[in-house]
């Protein structure tokens, strides 16, 4: 093996290096912004069709099994993540088993930061939105309601009471949500792009999934692009 030719050959100098690292730098300083609201909005996306799926499998389970399923939200403030004021940060399927208990019948299902659920531009889980209608409760509709359950929020993932906001689909495919005509009072929900979004009136970036009480169906709705 000929080794002369490598003998005079140089290395990088160390400002060589010191040059090539402050090039990277900044192009990681120019890019990062981009690439962090890529991947805030990918996140976004993928929750929002995380719940939109499970609204559709509660549906499915609703009619194969003839038996409602419930749609739960919990609300509470999650400690191990510091964040210490109460939002709707997680949600859970539930049925009736044969004994009568109403069990869960998918996992539970954490809404991942930095997406948060808009209350301001959240009707499902607004309880007092039926409340006054009293032929909606005549026919059986009183969703969406509030209780309690336990739910593992607590550290460590402990089960502990957790306040809830649910509504059901039917055997039918139907909710017992009441059926609304205007268009600006259907039952929607909508999830923002960061905490930050929660101030707006007016979201740049959301999912909002809305759901036809008579039918179950649900719709997905996202902001258009300007110019289109």
């Amino acid at each position: 093996m000929n080794i002369d030719r490598y003998i005079g050959r140089k290395a990088f100098s160390l400002i060589e290096m010191m040059v090539v690292l402050g090039v990277v730098g900044l192009l990681l300083a120019f890019a990062a912004p981009n690439l962090f609201s890529l991947l805030t909005s990918s996140t976004l996306s993928g929750e929002g069709t995380v719940l939109r799926n499970q609204f559709t499998y509660a549906q499915q389970i609703a009619v194969s099994k003839s038996a409602d399923v419930e749609v739960r939200f919990f609300r509470y403030a999650d400690e191990s993540a510091a964040q210490l004021d109460e939002r709707f940060r997680a949600y859970q399927l539930f049925q009736f088993n044969r004994e009568g208990d109403m069990v869960p019948v998918s996992t539970f299902f954490r809404i991942k930061t930095p997406v948060a659920v808009h209350e301001d531009r959240t009707t499902i889980l607004n309880t007092g939105a039926s409340s006054g209608n009293q032929n909606d409760r005549k026919y059986g509709f009183i969703a969406p309601y509030e209780s309690v359950a336990d739910a593992p929020v607590g550290l460590g993932g402990a089960m502990v009471p957790c306040p809830y906001v649910a509504f059901r689909f039917r055997p039918d495919g139907s909710t017992d949500l009441p059926f609304r005509t205007s268009q600006d009072d259907t039952w929607y929900l909508t999830l923002v792009q960061g905490e930050g979004a929660l101030a707006e009136s007016d979201p740049a970036n959301f999912v909002c999934l809305q759901v036809n009480s008579y039918n179950g169906q649900v719709t997905e709705f996202r902001p258009q692009a300007s110019g289109n």
